[in-house]
């Protein structure tokens, strides 16, 4: 009785369009009210106790800050012009920098969104003056977007990870692999995709050579823009690994990295005139080759005005930086709370166990099952957004994940997969939503640069645009079922493999 009622109510409050949070908290306290005796205020005090101090948690606004900051800092312009200079020859094009470039920045700060709001209001314009097939260019621009949960650091592998009560930092090694694997099937579709049809994405060999001495030293000398982030991801990275941070010091780094980054790529027109300075004071210029040391000896210092630029752009970059992490922050701890309550109500019903004895009855062998789950969550995320399905039903497979033998750092990385698809799954895939409000807002301001009429694009181009895209994701999903030491290998090597599997 409990179990129907149960998921007869979820599916009314979802199909009801009630907010995720106040569905899952409504259902704990209805199930609880009729089917136990428990104290629900004592149980609902306790649950968000429980959730907001748990330290592996605090990772999560920090890490959505870091991104917020990368976001509005204007470090993805930069990487993005550096990628495009490398990449040119491929067939596809730029489209390839879409990939690589999301891969990155998502290396950087774990946000689906803010990677895809960040790279396609860099690239769209781009696209379109150079006649690119727009359709596959936002499809890359969404499906790249994704990337930034799968590849770490990722807050969807935190969440899980608190859920399943596995290792963060074993779910980030099994992340890598699976992740690059999806950037590289991507692109391989992009280049495909265009030596079949060529017109979908123009030659970039206009004025580029390989053989070009002059063109290879600006090639080298723009990797100079990738050392920020790559000191950024070494900081993150490097120190959860190394075992100097937990993940949630580790976000505490990032945030302080992305934070003076931001602060020096913007003050360009003040340190460099300040390194001048200190050249001739301390004597070094002295030693610099002559044309540099006139430069530096008629370098003067910035004016006063150029200062507070700088403090009054970094303000604003951190106003608003805090404000989105308070509401993505609220949002996400809202629903970490009442799906933790919903998951009480289910044990203490015994609904999770009969769910566990139902699909264990069933005698599936764990390949089955996650195949069976696969498609479950496919059809769900069509309907439902990706961080409520994660953490609605995780809770609830747990115990028949384990009952089976699943490996749950294996199963993680498929169901993070599917999260991803889940964000760009029509017609509810969050990520198609961010990218078509960029792409009309643009549309905007390039029809009012030129002084004519805008013409917006439906949604329904969007939604296009992705569906090869998914059919990549189907391809490495099947890959990492089929093989599971792709996403297995790197945690067992660096961490060692763990007893009993």
């Amino acid at each position: 009785m409990a179990i129907s009622v149960a998921f007869g109510l979820m599916g009314a409050f979802f199909m009801g369009g009630l907010y995720v949070a106040a569905a899952l908290g409504c259902l704990s306290l209805i199930i609880m009210w009729f089917f136990s005796d428990a104290p629900l205020w004592n149980i609902m005090a306790n649950k968000a106790w429980e959730g907001n101090t748990s330290f592996i948690l605090v990772a999560v606004p920090l890490f959505i800050l870091m991104g917020e900051l990368m976001n509005r800092s204007g470090m993805g312009e930069r990487m993005y012009a550096t990628i495009s200079r490398w990449l040119w020859f491929l067939p596809g094009g730029l489209i390839h920098t879409n990939i690589a470039s999301c891969a990155i920045f998502a290396a950087c700060s774990g946000s689906s969104v803010a990677t895809s709001a960040t790279i396609s209001r860099v690239s769209l314009p781009v696209f379109r003056a150079r006649g690119y097939n727009e359709r596959l260019v936002i499809g890359s621009l969404a499906a790249g977007g994704t990337l930034g949960i799968l590849i770490p650091p990722s807050i969807s592998l935190i969440i899980y990870g608190v859920l399943v009560e596995e290792s963060i930092g074993r779910l980030y090694l099994a992340g890598f692999l699976p992740g690059f694997m999806l950037a590289g099937i991507f692109m391989l579709m992009i280049a495909i995709a265009a030596m079949i049809w060529p017109n979908i994405a123009p030659r970039e060999s206009e004025g580029q050579s390989m053989f070009d001495m002059q063109q290879w030293r600006e090639r080298i000398v723009s990797l100079l823009a990738l050392i920020p982030v790559a000191g950024l991801i070494f900081v993150v990275l490097g120190t959860i690994y190394m075992g100097i941070a937990t993940p949630t010091e580790a976000a505490a780094f990032g945030v302080s990295g992305a934070l003076v980054i931001g602060i020096l790529l913007n003050a360009d027109r003040i340190w460099q005139p300040a390194g001048a300075f200190l050249l001739r004071k301390t004597g070094i210029a002295n030693f610099l080759p002559e044309n540099a040391r006139i430069e530096v000896r008629q370098s003067t210092l910035a004016p006063l005005s150029e200062y507070t630029r700088v403090a009054k752009f970094t303000w604003e970059v951190m106003q608003a930086a805090f404000m989105s992490t308070i509401r993505t922050t609220g949002m996400i701890f809202l629903i970490i709370l009442a799906a933790f309550t919903l998951s009480f109500a289910f044990a203490r019903l015994g609904i999770s166990q009969d769910i566990a004895d139902a699909i264990t009855g069933l005698n599936l062998n764990e390949i089955t099952l996650v195949i069976v789950l696969v498609g479950f969550y496919l059809v769900l995320g069509t309907f439902m957004e990706s961080f409520s399905m994660l953490v609605t039903t995780i809770p609830i497979l747990v115990p028949t994940l384990e009952q089976v033998g699943v490996d749950l750092v294996w199963f993680g990385i498929i169901m993070v997969i599917l999260v991803e698809a889940a964000l760009i799954s029509p017609p509810e895939g969050i990520n198609l939503y961010v990218l078509h409000g960029v792409r009309q807002d643009i549309t905007r301001e390039m029809a009012e640069a030129a002084g004519e009429e805008a013409h917006q694009g439906t949604i329904a181009d969007v939604w296009i645009g992705v569906l090869p895209f998914m059919a990549c994701m189907g391809i490495a999903l099947a890959l990492i079922i089929a093989f599971p030491q792709i996403a297995l290998w790197l945690p067992d090597v660096v961490k060692g493999e763990r007893m009993g599997r």
